[in-house]
Formats: C-alpha cells, sequence, structure tokens
C-alpha cells in the first residue's frame, strides 16, 4: 500500500464468505466524483442495485499506487497513460466504497457503468472505478481496502489476480516533459477530447482521408506510436489529442493527403497492430 492511503477506524466486521458466493465488492469514487459532489447519485445507484456500503475510506492516491492497482501499464512501455493518469487520479482525495450484497461483483459493475452513462465526460472524467474481473477486484481490494480491521478478510478469487499486460509503445520520455504535456492537454481532454483536425501528408488533395476508430484492442501509447510513425513530423501533442479524440469519439480523420501518402499511412498503421482504420471521403 502506498503511503498516501490511511487506515481507516473500525465500523462491523464482515463476514467471511465462501468463493462462489462472496458478497462483497468496491467502487472507487474518483477526485473527480468527490469534487463535483456526485457521491450522492452513486450511493443512491448502489442501493437501487440492492448493495449498502459497509465502510467507506478517505484515500489519496499515490503514483505507486497507481502502478499497483494497474500493472497492466508499466512507465516504459505506457508513459502516457501513465502520466494521464498521475494528473487524474493523484493529489486529491478519492474515497473507497466497501460494498456488501447478493452478486456483489455483478451489482457493482452495474453501478459503475450506470454512473458512467450519466455523467462521465472523457477518458481521463469517467468519476468511478469499478473492476472488470473478480480476479483484479480480489488484487485491487487487497491493495485499497487491506490495511482496515473491518475489510482486512481478503477478497478470493479462482482468476487470475492479474489482467494480461496492454500493448506498448514507444518510450516518449526521451521526446518530451510528459508531466508538462499532460497538464498542457489537461484542459482539452476533459469533456470530448478536442479534435486537433488532419495532418497533411504530401501530394495534392484528393477528397479522401484516412480515418481511425475506437480500438479497444490498443492502447494510448501504441496508439500513438503508430501515429507517430504513419504521421511524419507529426507533433506529440497532436498525435496524442488524435489517439483521445478518435478513442472517445468512435472515429476521426488523422490524415489528408495524395493517394500515395495516405495509402503508405494505413500500411503503417497495420504494421503497428492498428485496425480500426480506413479510408473515406472528407
Amino acid at each position: 500500500m502506498g503511503s498516501g492511503i490511511p487506515p481507516e477506524p473500525t465500523l462491523r466486521r464482515i463476514p467471511k464468505v465462501c468463493l462462489v458466493d462472496d458478497p462483497r465488492a468496491f467502487l472507487l469514487l474518483k477526485p473527480d466524483c468527490l469534487r463535483l459532489k456526485l457521491s450522492g447519485s452513486v450511493e443512491r445507484a448502489i442501493i437501487r442495485a440492492g448493495l449498502r456500503i459497509v465502510c467507506r475510506h478517505r484515500v489519496t492516491v499515490s503514483p505507486a499506487d497507481v502502478r499497483h492497482l494497474w500493472p497492466e501499464y508499466d512507465d516504459a512501455g505506457h508513459p502516457l497513460a501513465l502520466a494521464f493518469l498521475d494528473r487524474y487520479l493523484t493529489g486529491e482525495p478519492s474515497e473507497v466504497l466497501h460494498l456488501y450484497g447478493q452478486d456483489a461483483f455483478e451489482a457493482a459493475r452495474r453501478v459503475k457503468r450506470e454512473v458512467r452513462s450519466r455523467h462521465a465526460e472523457g477518458p481521463f472524467a469517467n468519476v468511478v472505478h469499478g473492476a472488470e474481473r473478480r480476479g483484479e477486484m480480489a488484487r485491487q481490494a487487497g491493495h485499497l481496502l487491506g490495511r482496515c480491521d473491518v475489510c482486512a478478510e481478503p477478497f478470493h478469487s479462482d482468476e487470475p489476480p492479474l489482467n494480461p499486460a496492454r500493448p506498448p509503445g514507444r518510450d516518449f520520455r526521451e521526446d518530451a516533459d510528459l508531466a508538462a504535456l499532460v497538464d498542457e492537454l489537461w484542459p482539452l481532454v476533459q469533456g470530448v477530447p478536442a479534435d486537433p483536425g488532419p495532418v497533411r501528408l504530401e501530394g495534392g488533395d484528393t477528397g479522401q482521408a484516412v480515418y481511425l476508430g475506437s480500438d479497444r484492442e490498443q492502447t494510448l501509447d501504441s496508439t500513438v506510436t503508430a501515429l507517430w510513425h504513419a504521421l511524419p513530423g507529426v507533433e506529440l501533442r497532436h498525435a496524442v489529442l488524435l489517439a483521445l479524440h478518435s478513442g472517445w469519439s468512435g472515429g476521426t480523420p488523422i490524415a489528408v493527403g495524395g493517394r500515395r501518402a495516405l495509402d503508405d499511412c494505413l500500411r503503417t498503421l497495420h504494421t503497428h497492430g492498428v485496425r480500426a482504420c480506413g479510408k473515406g471521403v472528407t
């Protein structure tokens, strides 16, 4: 546990439960949730889902906590994603809600999706975190709740505790001060991330563009790396905004220019594993 997450007072002890019917789950209310005073909306969704809150923990997440909670991202392969997560999650209070009720894992997932559908405004403004796998929930709960006497009983799961490693990208720390870059871009990625417009490649205007769509198989770092190679001379700032905007909006033109240049752009994207892309009219 990172030093930013303190122990909490004892409220009541939760009974031990079996693996199959474990009635425990948790949700992490992120800093924007507390800042926007959305805790009441989350708690009403929890009640509607048949859950109750048995313990709550005010925490301040540290960069070390971010890396412990999401080890599928690492500094060498995902410095952009981690720089944004550090900017989003650290330095301001969050709150962990320990939940109890029938089929708590699935109910907590429903609550997360309901809350996000109402209040999420962007990839780094989505209000609440909850695990999508039981193994992930057990590992993260142990980190977030393990220092409280009420919550110290380990969560159990027969699933692997770690999510698969996510596709890595270039270590952009060699090219830019990423913390400064994130601070510059932060106002532009609240709400739908700003669209910086397509990059103009060589050749005349063909009336077509390369479009990039949302690709859940990729990460911010792997997508920006593909754009870095597919769009010669693109600024890192521009590539990051293109990746974030296309991922949130579902598709955006990223390049215009001559036929050969557009074909080369698509070929490079495919080489880097990007499949949610193609040519279309501008």
